[in-house]
């Protein structure tokens, strides 16, 4: 389903932009299911970042894969108050959270020595940031790197989001839509696992401090 993605979307600009999602949509729904390819043409590379970023390379691909075939079996669930993008991306990111459930049953894979500027970043995130700070450091190439080391020890929802809301900037509202909770949980429960993960960090720093 996904190769052409690959590809890219060279050549069929007109078609795309000649009818609307919820056109398209429409003719899905009424039995057109070619005109699925339009939108996976469309939207592939927004559902690829999104899941490039919480899964690994390797799997990429088949978490993507799994995304459209998703949106396509509860493609009638779609009610077009919101853009389909943003209904997509919602799936992405719970199909991320499924992935990485399936992952935890698993023995962890054990991460390599830091490097030197993410041994710097680890000490200076540590020593205590505002909200603000703290998101500003998350833009660094090495706060990545670290990050994502730290994240694997946070569960699939925790580590979803803070995905969202620091490194992707995914609106509060959408991240609760996302999760079905409320507003005041997604603000309450990012502030726990921020707690949280400053703590594992701090836990790195003092590791490799012993070493």
């Amino acid at each position: 389903m996904l190769n052409h993605l690959r590809e890219g979307s060279v050549g069929i600009a007109p078609l795309c932009s000649a009818e609307c999602d919820l056109d398209i949509i429409t003719r899905v729904l009424g039995g057109d299911g070619e005109a699925f390819d339009i939108l996976l043409r469309r939207h592939g590379d927004h559902v690829f970042k999104i899941v490039a970023r919480r899964v690994r390379a390797e799997d990429v691909e088949s978490v993507a894969q799994e995304v459209f075939v998703a949106a396509f079996r509860c493609l009638r669930t779609y009610g077009g108050k919101h853009p389909f993008e943003n209904w997509l991306a919602r799936i992405a990111r719970r199909r991320c959270c499924d992935y990485w459930r399936c992952q935890e049953r698993r023995v962890p894979t054990a991460t390599g020595p830091l490097e030197v500027d993410q041994r710097a970043w680890l000490e200076q995130v540590s020593s205590g940031l505002s909200v603000e700070a703290f998101e500003r450091e998350c833009e660094r190439k090495e706060a990545v790197e670290v990050m994502q080391a730290a994240m694997s020890k946070l569960d699939a929802e925790d580590r979803a989001l803070i995905e969202s809301i620091y490194f992707e900037d995914v609106p509060l509202r959408e991240v609760a839509a996302t999760f079905g909770w409320s507003l005041a949980k997604v603000k309450v429960r990012a502030y726990r696992v921020r707690n949280r993960l400053h703590r594992v960090i701090e836990r790195m720093v003092e590791s490799e401090a012993a070493t």
